[in-house]
């Protein structure tokens, strides 16, 4: 799909932006342990909100059980064995988060789902643990998870250096009585200037300081966000590699000042600036801001206080860091309902409220959908300002190759750039659905085949299902796991199965050979974002009919699919080429039996000779063979009976020595009579 992105130019406000950090003190339990499990039911609440989940936990692994150490809206009697096999910790442990599907009476009465990921705990491994009923996790949801997880042990590892500061001495007071109140501060604040202006203050007051600023990195800038006692207005900005804030922020270190300034190191800087201590704000490896403090109170100046301002700007900076962290986790989220439901829209050929939802999920303040052809499928507009904008970006975008839709986005205040290019591709492509229901019935091809799909993800079992019921293929049913796909199959075997490998009950191979175990011919297409010449030969060997990834087009889904209804296999280019690489470096033990014969003495790694010359008619077919179009739609391209292009393709085989059409196809690739 195509895009055009315009600003228009109108000022207005912006609400700031909204993070949501669970934060608390922790207490010591003597010298040298720390309690840093306090509160983790509440931070378990605001987990299981975060991931839509009915209940959370925390577990501990033993030799033979899973425990519950802090669990919110679950039972602690809750027996974790039945729910996880042991391949499921021992992959979340390997630090895979798992989702798996729950049957009835193991939680509760109803069937459910549970995800499960490790933290990383200062004592050892620990496993988070979310569950409900409805629909499985997706993939961004355990992210989400897992990046929950990694919180958790952040909040720990925080809790530990606090109580190791407690015992520091008399020096490290300042510190500790500082950190607790931001903590606190945090748990009662969203809003991360508040957060800052809380702590300039703070620090200005345990340090002993007349004044106190933090700036942070904003692109090519440094910007003011908290000031206290200082003449340096909130929002003021500099080039980030000016001034001593800019070399502080540019080179990661410390600038320790005394009397006025005389240093080549700091041009433009104010020469008549007291004692002053500007220091980097981390988040891991980088910078992400610089802390200011002035004119100290009292004779002591901040010698002494170093080392404590040296942990002050370490608690800040990973505060800041769970700031923005929670902030990105809860844009993420709320991005991929947006899709979902602007793909819901799309697929319903609602255009004004695929657009609608389209503009209010992803800032823009118009949209404006057209068909190739020009006509408008789908528009909404907050202002007319806005709205023609958009209708002018629509109509002025080149269409990209394949594209059915072309987009114009507009908004007002704040102009595009290279941040937003993702998220608006990604619902551009969404949108994309408008053009596919517009296509007519005559472009469709195919006989009427059952097609039973198993899609775990929410998202793209919306894209399949309108794939399928535009393309004219009946839908047999839908399913998020292989263990219902096995149901299906044992009551009304589908035509054919389009079968996704990262199932949260199967994966890979596995998935194949649970099917053929209730079915032995049923004809299975796996789809999958894996292209590695390992994984296709696994899954083919274990008995799937082809092989489409999920990047290809949509007319080579459908071809695949009508080729193995038909009894063919079903390979395409890019898979048929991983699999010549990874045959040109098998053992001769494993390669075909036509590489490995005496008589044609071929060197190691040379191609191997075709047995007779091929026609240019010939190479025609095996062309059309490995685009992967089936018998019927090779007799329309090449203008011949179906009858004639059976027996074409049968002799095409014997002449290459292949065992099957993919097989010469392979061939072929790996011999360069194709490319």
């Amino acid at each position: 799909m195509a895009r055009g992105q315009t600003t228009c130019h109108r000022r207005s406000r912006s609400a700031p932006s909204e993070a949501r950090v669970d934060s608390s003190k922790r207490r010591g339990r003597g010298r040298d342990t720390v309690s840093s499990t306090a509160r983790w039911p509440e931070r378990l609440s605001h987990i299981a909100a975060l991931l839509r989940a009915e209940g959370a936990a925390v577990l501990l692994t033993t030799t033979d059980a899973l425990s519950t150490v802090f669990a919110h809206n679950i039972s602690p009697e809750t027996d974790w064995r039945s729910i996880f096999d042991a391949d499921a910790v021992v992959r979340a442990l390997g630090g895979t988060p798992t989702g798996v599907a729950i049957a009835a009476g193991r939680w509760d009465e109803q069937a459910s789902y549970a995800l499960l990921t490790r933290i990383d705990l200062p004592e050892g491994e620990a496993l988070l643990c979310a569950l409900r009923h409805g629909v499985p996790f997706d993939t961004v949801e355990l992210a989400t998870a897992n990046a929950a997880a990694e919180l958790l042990a952040m909040s720990v590892r925080d809790g530990r250096s606090l109580a190791e500061a407690r015992h520091d001495g008399l020096r490290q007071l300042d510190r500790v009585a500082l950190l607790e109140r931001l903590l606190a501060g945090l748990e009662e604040t969203r809003d991360a200037s508040a957060m800052l202006a809380r702590a300039a203050e703070e620090i200005a007051r345990s340090i002993g300081a007349g004044g106190a600023s933090i700036m942070l990195v904003e692109g090519k800038e440094l910007r003011v966000r908290a000031s206290v006692g200082l003449e340096v207005p909130l929002g003021h900005g500099q080039p980030r590699d000016e001034g001593i804030a800019g070399w502080v922020a540019s080179k990661g270190e410390k600038v320790v000042l005394r009397g006025p300034i005389d240093d080549d190191r700091f041009r433009g800087s104010d020469p008549q600036a007291g004692e002053a201590v500007v220091m980097p704000l981390w988040s891991g490896h980088e910078v992400i801001g610089v802390l200011n403090v002035k004119r100290p109170i009292g004779a002591g100046g901040f010698d002494e206080k170093l080392e404590v301002l040296d942990a002050i700007a370490g608690d800040v900076g990973r505060a800041l860091s769970a700031v923005h962290r929670i902030d990105e986790l809860e844009r993420q989220r709320r991005s991929e309902v947006g899709l979902e439901e602007v793909m819901r829209h799309a697929a319903a050929n609602d255009g004004d409220g695929a657009a609608r939802i389209a503009a209010a999920s992803f800032g823009h303040h118009a949209v404006a959908v057209r068909a190739n052809d020009g006509h408008l499928l789908g528009l909404h507009a907050d202002d007319k300002e806005c709205r023609e904008a958009a209708l002018e970006a629509s109509a002025k975008v080149e269409p990209a190759p394949g594209a059915t839709v072309r987009v114009g986005l507009a908004r007002h205040g704040r102009p595009y750039d290279t941040d937003d290019s993702d998220i608006a591709a990604r619902a551009v492509d969404a949108l994309g659905l408008l053009g596919h229901a517009q296509v007519e019935g005559g472009t469709r091809h195919g006989e009427a085949i059952r097609v039973l799909a198993v899609e775990d993800h929410p998202v793209m079992r919306l894209g399949v299902r309108a794939l399928l019921e535009r393309e004219g293929l009946v839908i047999a049913g839908i399913t998020a796991t292989c263990a219902e796909a096995l149901d299906l199959v044992r009551e009304d075997e589908p035509d054919v199965i389009l079968l996704d490998l990262g199932l949260p009950d199967a994966v890979g191979p596995d998935a194949v050979e649970r099917i053929r175990e209730v079915s032995a011919s049923v004809p299975i297409i796996a789809f999958s974002v894996e292209r590695t010449p390992e994984v296709i030969r696994a899954v083919l060997r274990a008995g799937a009919n082809g092989y489409v990834s999920k990047d290809a087009p949509s007319s080579q889904v459908v071809a695949a699919l009508q080729a193995a209804a038909q009894g063919l296999t079903a390979l395409g280019t890019a898979e048929a080429h991983a699999l010549s690489r990874i045959a040109e470096t098998m053992p001769l033990a494993e390669q075909p039996e036509e590489t490995t014969r005496p008589e044609e003495e071929v060197e190691p790694g040379a191609a191997g000779p075709v047995r007779e010359p091929l026609t240019p008619r010939e190479l025609e077919l095996l062309r059309y063979l490995a685009e992967g179009y089936t018998n019927k739609e090779i007799a329309r391209a090449m203008v011949l009976a179906e009858d004639t292009v059976k027996k074409g393709v049968q002799t095409l085989i014997a002449k290459l020595g292949a065992t099957d059409r993919t097989h010469a196809v392979v061939l072929a690739l790996r011999r360069g009579l194709i490319e």
